[in-house]
């Protein structure tokens, strides 16, 4: 019997993929319709996170004694790490693969896109070089937090990444540069050029929900570094399952090795130079109880995107070297109220200014032109922590038709083409939309107070007639009736984490640091293992994906000069 397990993120796969239609919503997560399904495994199979077991699978298990290998790199994580391995390989050396999940990719096949300032692309486009421009700006925006040397290599480390993916000879089949128009900053993004990834490739392809992947720029960089490896005939040993544990280091204290938990007993790999790519610890509830202890203080569990095996392994190992992380640079990411796990096209439409996002006691509660970022701290103080964002049909109608319409969605046309078909789909489950012909049936269904949301109906509506939000201050342009006759629709919203990331000290070689500032030879960290672009209340300037690419793109580079002692020069 196939069961989707509690590690299960909702990224779709599964439920676009399942022949018989067996698997949907119950609450706020997906489970198998037993009575439907017939067994064939395919949702095990696309199930990237291996949150999908087989409750009669045998224990094929082979217990062995240690075993010990030999090389020259061992990387711990085959989500970016896989970077950092074949950089290494390319350069001769033997590297071995330790991946904790039997499935490759960690939170990578997540992520969308990453932004170098600057490559050859721009270069050929005639675009300006800023990156000197833009390191300026990130140690701003940071207040000189974050070290420059470390933002250095963010932005040059990507750029040199690019250029050298660019090698593999696929990239301009899936990537666009986008003149954005001038060389300051757009969000994550500064400089006059964007690299956009437009469409999910490879993976999830059944999927609508453009929010979350598989099957975006971070998938396509695993699967480009898995192709180098075959097609190069690189030495590069991949072992699923394999769980790094245990950091070795010789008597001067510099690394030795690794030692792996594998499904049969131990394995111990000798080399001078491990990569920690181990993730970040969205996973870890021990680590988030001690780092952000009001994580769990709610009503309504956050919905969380890391994958199963996010589980802080990286901040373990160097704890039992005597190295503690810097609780000021790690951060757990928080949004909402979002839409998730459902429809992210229905998501897009709650967050749209014309809703009214309505709490529990029936009451508005904020702002709606907030959008996702200006409405996270104070969903935290509202019953339960959930938001209903309600409207009418017609007023619906006119958000779809925006998004249809909308020269900037052209790409994501077809996915909002179907927003009704998923609003009454949704409203037959038990939470995602609640529909009513009444403003008292609509209460009822969300556990409201009917004459409260009556009474925010109707001052609501004042407030529309008369052109002034006397509660919030939303602009005239935006306060959008709500109907006097149905049918009504609330979508539901709640808080998520995207990750819980930092816990490493990197440099700008990326070498890891012991809390005294000085480096441990041989051990280099990369992506979201490390603190490098966080701080505990503040969102990374430069993106997760940015830093993954390029600190592991780097971290290669950097280990194959210090195998060949040229550390440095």
């Amino acid at each position: 019997m196939y069961y989707i397990t509690k590690n299960c993120v909702g990224c779709h796969n599964c439920f676009s993929e399942c022949p018989m239609q067996a698997i949907e919503y119950r609450g706020l997560r997906y489970e198998i319709d037993q009575e439907k399904c017939v067994h064939c495994g395919l949702c095990a199979k696309v199930c990237h996170t291996a949150s999908i077991i087989d409750t009669e699978a045998p224990d094929d298990a082979i217990y062995h004694d240690r075993i010990i290998k030999e090389a020259d790199v061992v990387v711990c994580g085959a989500g970016t790490g896989l970077v950092g391995a074949v950089k290494a390989a390319q350069a001769g050396k033997k590297v071995v693969v330790l991946e904790k999940s039997s499935r490759l990719g960690g939170n990578t096949d997540y992520a969308h896109a990453f932004f170098p300032v600057y490559t050859k692309w721009h270069e050929e486009a005639g675009m300006p070089d800023v990156r000197e421009e833009a390191i300026k700006h990130y140690m701003k925006e940071t207040n000189g937090v974050l070290g420059e040397d470390v933002i250095r290599t963010a932005v040059y480390g990507t750029s040199e990444f690019f250029d050298w993916l660019c090698e593999f000879g696929t990239a301009h089949e899936v990537y666009n540069l986008v003149d954005m128009g001038s060389a300051d900053a757009h969000g994550p993004i500064y400089g006059p050029g964007l690299l956009d990834f437009p469409n999910r490739i490879r993976d999830n392809l059944n999927c609508r929900d453009d929010a979350i992947g598989p099957g975006w720029g971070g998938t396509y960089v695993k699967y480009t570094m898995l192709d180098a490896i075959e097609n190069e005939h690189l030495d590069v040993e991949i072992l699923t399952e394999h769980a790094a544990e245990h950091l070795l280091l010789n008597d001067d204290g510099s690394i030795r090795g690794v030692l792996a938990k594998d499904p049969g007993g131990v394995t111990e790999i000798h080399a001078p130079v491990v990569i920690l790519a181990t993730g970040g610890f969205g996973k870890a509830d021990d680590l988030i109880s001690e780092f952000a202890p009001w994580f769990f203080e709610g009503d309504t569990p956050i919905h969380r995107f890391s994958v199963p095996t996010d589980t802080g392994d990286g901040i373990r190992m160097l704890r039992e070297l005597s190295v503690e992380p810097d609780p000021e640079r790690m951060h757990i990411s928080m949004f909402g109220p979002k839409h998730h796990p459902f429809s992210n096209t229905l998501a897009d439409f709650a967050l749209e200014p014309d809703m009214l996002q309505i709490n529990l006691d029936g009451k508005r509660w904020v702002n709606e032109e907030g959008h996702l970022f200006g409405m996270t701290e104070t969903i935290a103080d509202q019953p339960k922590e959930i938001s209903y964002a309600i409207q009418g049909l017609s007023v619906l109608e006119q958000i779809g038709q925006r998004y249809v319409d909308n020269p900037a969605m052209a790409s994501k046309k077809n996915l909002y083409q179907t927003w009704r078909q998923e609003l009454e789909d949704e409203a037959k489950l038990d939470t995602p939309v609640k529909k009513a012909d009444t403003l008292e049936e609509l209460a009822k269904l969300c556990g409201m107070p009917e004459e409260a949301l009556k009474e925010t109906i109707r001052r609501y509506n004042e407030f529309c007639d008369n052109g002034k939000d006397e509660d919030f201050g939303k602009d005239a342009k935006n306060l959008v009736k709500v109907p006097d006759e149905g049918p009504y629709y609330a979508i539901y919203g709640q808080r998520f984490s995207e990750a819980a990331l930092g816990g490493l000290m990197v440099d700008g070689q990326c070498r890891v640091l012991k809390n005294d500032g000085s480096f441990i030879p041989g051990l280099y960290g990369v992506g979201d293992a490390t603190s490098a672009m966080h701080r505990r209340t503040d969102r990374a300037v430069i993106s997760e994906l940015t830093w993954g690419m390029a600190s592991s793109y780097t971290s290669g580079k950097n280990a194959v000069s210090y195998i060949d002692g040229k550390e440095g020069k």
